[in-house]
């Protein structure tokens, strides 16, 4: 994919959950525009989504590859199940990069 290969998918699926379910909750116990209008709170999302993408990137690469034999050709290939990206980025270290820009908003926002 152009976007995305294998489970990297998972990068923005995993931080939009992270992100929805932390506005829901703190607008859910403070008020109405309490996230939105928090930027610790917007970073602390993405740090939460950025470490769920990189635990879940980093034992998705542990995997290992799968040799296929084509029962028409008799051809061996090897199918690598150890890369999951996300635009180019591998999905552990785009987790990475989400939970530093968190931990960026978390710290300089006003």
């Amino acid at each position: 994919m152009l976007i995305w290969s294998g489970y990297g998918f998972l990068v923005p699926v995993l931080t939009f959950c992270s992100c929805l379910l932390l506005a829901v909750a703190l607008d859910a116990m403070f008020g109405e525009g309490y996230y939105s209008s928090h930027p610790w709170a917007v970073g602390t999302a993405l740090v939460v989504g950025g470490m769920a993408s990189a635990l879940v990137g980093f034992s998705l690469k542990g995997r290992s590859d799968r040799t296929v034999i084509d029962e028409q050709t008799g051809e061996r290939f090897v199918v690598n199940r150890s890369s999951h990206s996300f635009f180019f980025i591998p999905m552990h270290w785009a987790g990475v990069l989400i939970a530093l820009i968190g931990a960026g908003v978390s710290v300089l926002g006003k």
